[in-house]
């Protein structure tokens, strides 16, 4: 027999003894693989979980909805084509406290008032899952398990509220018809006390029920007030004190100026506001809420405030309110700031608008 033949023959006998090992060592990488995809499934399925239930908590302070969000969510996205199944114990409410910018958040499980939500994705409850390439014969199975906290954001925010002078004006009025508002008594003049009913006083009403779902809820958020006409001014820095706010709403109620629409400063105001404020918190989610009645018509374009309030990490809703509104613009600020516009066209609707900014402000995954 020639050596070639030998040299062959051995080769072939070499790749009989390592192909078993070479498809092991494949099936095993395959298998590695596969459990970390699966793992990296479950860890998505448990965060989307936790700030889903986080967020219906907040909306609706009740703890059988928020859990039963979470189900739905997880029950909602199969894992490797399987099911899992999320139990209601495995769903833990609790708190969840940063002290410092330089401190994790520390969850504190069934602590009260609770402002966080750990879910605790197990696979285990569903039998576990079964890798793709059996060894030496068998099904291996595994049970990956994932843990994720979502916690309702800490706030400072800062409510920019337009006194320009069409807010002496009912919601419905057109303000370019009239002279005076038609719910000014006979002499009126801007300068006294703001007619009633007015866009200014639906907007009073609408942020004290704003600062009413604050006080109610289990965050614990700051208040900063700015309020512009042709003019911005900084009226109140950030707070727990809400009465504050109220207090120096009611200063404009009482004397009602004249005044252009300077969304532009308004909003550059309420970001330094938020920044130079004393009692700032650096760890804090900065949030940046816009009310306006009319259009843009004085100082620097709100758009390219809005990037100024970006660059400060600041995020900017906006609410126009009644048709004489620019809401094409205010929508292009929301945009850009990362949040989200509204439109109220009377003084429930409003309402309703500061209500649902208030129960749907930013959850932090924590954990």
């Amino acid at each position: 027999m020639s050596h070639t033949h030998k040299r062959r023959g051995a080769v072939l006998m070499l790749m009989a003894v390592l192909l078993p090992v070479i498809i092991m060592v494949a099936g095993f990488a395959i298998n590695l693989s596969y459990m970390e995809s699966v793992r990296t499934d479950i860890q998505i399925a448990s965060d989307a979980a936790s700030r889903a239930a986080c967020r219906e908590y907040s909306r609706t302070e009740n703890v059988d909805l928020a859990k039963q969000k979470a189900i739905d969510i997880v029950a909602a996205n199969s894992i490797a084509g399987k099911a899992i199944t999320l139990r209601k114990n495995d769903i833990v409410f609790g708190a969840s406290v940063r002290p410092d910018e330089t401190s994790t958040y520390v969850f504190t499980a069934d602590k009260s008032p609770f402002n966080a939500v750990r879910v605790n994705l197990d696979s285990a409850a569903s039998g576990g899952l079964v890798v793709p390439f059996k060894m030496s014969g068998n099904s291996l199975s595994f049970k990956p398990a994932q843990t994720a906290t979502a916690t309702r954001a800490e706030l400072d925010i800062s409510l920019v509220v337009d006194r320009s002078g069409s807010m002496a004006y009912a919601s419905d009025e057109v303000t370019s018809s009239v002279t005076n508002p038609i719910n000014a008594p006979p002499g009126w003049n801007f300068g006294d006390p703001v007619p009633d009913p007015s866009r200014w006083l639906e907007a009073v009403d609408a942020v004290k029920v704003f600062l009413k779902e604050l006080t109610d809820s289990s965050a614990n958020e700051q208040v900063a007030l700015t309020t512009y006409n042709e003019s911005a001014f900084d009226d109140l820095q950030v707070t727990t004190d809400y009465a504050l706010v109220m207090n120096a709403l009611d200063t404009y109620t009482q004397s009602f100026q004249v005044g252009g629409t300077n969304i532009g400063d308004g909003i550059g105001f309420g970001v330094n506001n938020l920044m130079s404020s004393p009692n700032r918190r650096d760890w804090a989610v900065r949030v940046l809420i816009v009310l306006t009645d009319g259009i843009h018509n004085w100082g620097p374009d709100p758009v390219g405030m809005t990037n100024y309030a970006v660059d400060n990490e600041v995020v900017v809703y906006t609410v126009t309110f009644a048709a004489e509104a620019d809401q094409a613009k205010m929508q292009d600020v929301a945009n850009v700031g990362g949040g989200k516009h509204y439109h109220a066209t009377d003084s429930k609707s409003l309402k309703a608008v500061f209500t649902e900014i208030a129960r749907n402000l930013p959850v932090l995954l924590t954990d």
